[in-house]
Parts: structure tokens; C-alpha cells; sequence
């Protein structure tokens, strides 16, 4: 009887000592944030120390259109975006609406696929994916039969002509004029002389010389400026008369022989929301 009662405490000892498991770890801080056409990549800063550390198994992502689940310190309750868990420390979300804003999370997994809580410092990020576009634009000349392919609409990349424009519903044209000296400009539909009576309303601001992917978050807002002169390199912000930023960036300009521009832009399809990403590596400074 003793030594059946010992076996018993012995088994019960046992399963005290072993039914802990792993400890849930500390999840990381999101420091990067891209945003593409249909996809966001976010980035996190990795913590040696949790790493490191024997429970560790890895990250999960999670994507939501609202935060209120997110706040769960409760991670088994949350449904991640990730098939496996994630061993780095980057992960790019695809498919993606770029009409709504997401908000994403990091987590980290422990090696009993224990979800540990979300990050105090940053609990999430948000972001929404932008299109972007190659264009090539004529300028208004007016001129017969260059006026064509002077106007764009920025949802899509329609290039029309400027008496196109109320239709069509453009949000920009390619302006040029030689008083005093000569200038290609960015202009408002509506601020065309002869087609502007019912045009779109677009303000602009030249931000100058800079590279495309320069440019995250607008602080610059465009105002009442209805054009802006430009040159090649140059990155221009509009914002359309229903709040959508786009950022321009002039990649070449002929302004002897075609009277054309080419620009790169990415256009932000959520109203007054001036993120193209965000965030972006804190550590590369």
C-alpha cells in the first residue's frame, strides 16, 4: 500500500513539474510599413533576447478592418494572415482591397503555439494598399491635334483630351505657356479656360527634387494652388476635390520636339487618408 501511494505521489509530482510549458513571449514593435498596389509589407524590430530564448518558435500576423479584436490580450482568439509561423522579421499581406484600411499586428508564438499578448508600444499599424502608375501625358498646346492626350484621371490612368475632361472626369492636365519665360506645369481641370466650367477641382504642391519612394506620409498639404511648375525629378502631392492624395514623381519631360511627361504616381484611394507608407526602418538612420 506504501509503495503504491508513493508511485501515485510520485506521478503527481511529475505532472506539477512538467505542465507548465513554454512561457509566451514578448511580441516585437512594427517599425515598416510598405504599401504596393493590392499588398502591405510590414517589418519588426527583432529582440535578441526574445529570439534567443529557448520558448521561442516564431511570429504570426494578423489582419483586421477594425482594432477592437486586436486589443485582445488573448492571442488564441485572433485569426492570422500567415499559413506557418514566421521565422524573420518581415511579412508581406497580399491580396488586399485598397478601398479600406487595415490594421495589422505581430505576435510572437512560443514552441507550444502559445500566442503571447500584442506589443504596448505599438499595438498595431495601420495601412492601406495604393495603386501606382506609368503615364505619359501630351501638353495642352492648344494647338491642333496635341491636345489630344493632355489630360489624366488618376483612379486608373486615363489619359483623354482636355475637352474630355467633365466627362471624363480628369483630375489633372499638362499645361505650357511661354509668358516671360517657358513652363510645364501640373494644372487643375477646372482651372482650364476654355474646358474648366464643370471640371474637377485639384490643388497641388511641388515638394521639389526628390525620388519617388522619398515621400511615406503627406505633412505638406496641397492648398488653393490650382498648378505648379515642374521639371524632371521633381515629386509632386495633389489632392483630388474628393480627398484622395496622389503623390507624382516627373521621371522626363520634353518640352521641344513631343511636348510630353512621364510620370510615376501612386494614388491613394481612401479620402483624406495621406499614407503611402509609413514607419519606415527607424534603425537605418
Amino acid at each position: 500500500m506504501k509503495k503504491l501511494m508513493f508511485v501515485a505521489l510520485l506521478s503527481a509530482a511529475m505532472f506539477i513539474i512538467g505542465c507548465g510549458g513554454a512561457v509566451e513571449l514578448d511580441a516585437p514593435e512594427i517599425d515598416t510599413v510598405i504599401m504596393g498596389d493590392d499588398y502591405v509589407t510590414v517589418g519588426w524590430i527583432v529582440d535578441t533576447a526574445v529570439e534567443d530564448d529557448a520558448d521561442f518558435s516564431g511570429y504570426n500576423v494578423y489582419v483586421y478592418t477594425d482594432t477592437t479584436d486586436l486589443m485582445n490580450e488573448n492571442g488564441e482568439d485572433l485569426n492570422k494572415d500567415n499559413a506557418t509561423v514566421i521565422t524573420g522579421n518581415t511579412y508581406t499581406i497580399e491580396d488586399l482591397d485598397d478601398t479600406l484600411v487595415y490594421y495589422i499586428q505581430v505576435r510572437t508564438v512560443n514552441v507550444d503555439d502559445k500566442v503571447g499578448s500584442y506589443n504596448l508600444d505599438v499595438p498595431f499599424v495601420e495601412a492601406s494598399p495604393r495603386p501606382e502608375f506609368t503615364a505619359t501625358v501630351k501638353f495642352e498646346l492648344n494647338t491642333p491635334g496635341v491636345d489630344d492626350s493632355c489630360a489624366i484621371r488618376f483612379s486608373d490612368a486615363t489619359v483623354m483630351y482636355d475637352s474630355a475632361m467633365v466627362s471624363g472626369g480628369a483630375d489633372m492636365f499638362v499645361d505650357y505657356w511661354t509668358v516671360v519665360e517657358d513652363t510645364t506645369a501640373f494644372d487643375s481641370p477646372s482651372h482650364s479656360l476654355e474646358w474648366g466650367t464643370g471640371a474637377r477641382v485639384t490643388a497641388f504642391v511641388n515638394m521639389g527634387q526628390m525620388e519617388f519612394d522619398d515621400l511615406y506620409e503627406v505633412t505638406t498639404e496641397p492648398n488653393d494652388t490650382a498648378y505648379v511648375g515642374i521639371t524632371i525629378g521633381d515629386l509632386v502631392v495633389a489632392k483630388t476635390e474628393d480627398g484622395n492624395y496622389a503623390k507624382i514623381h516627373v521621371d522626363a519631360l520634353d518640352d521641344s520636339t513631343d511636348y510630353t511627361v512621364t510620370i510615376t504616381y501612386a494614388y491613394q484611394n481612401i479620402p483624406d487618408y495621406p499614407f503611402f507608407s509609413k514607419g519606415i526602418n527607424k534603425n537605418e538612420d
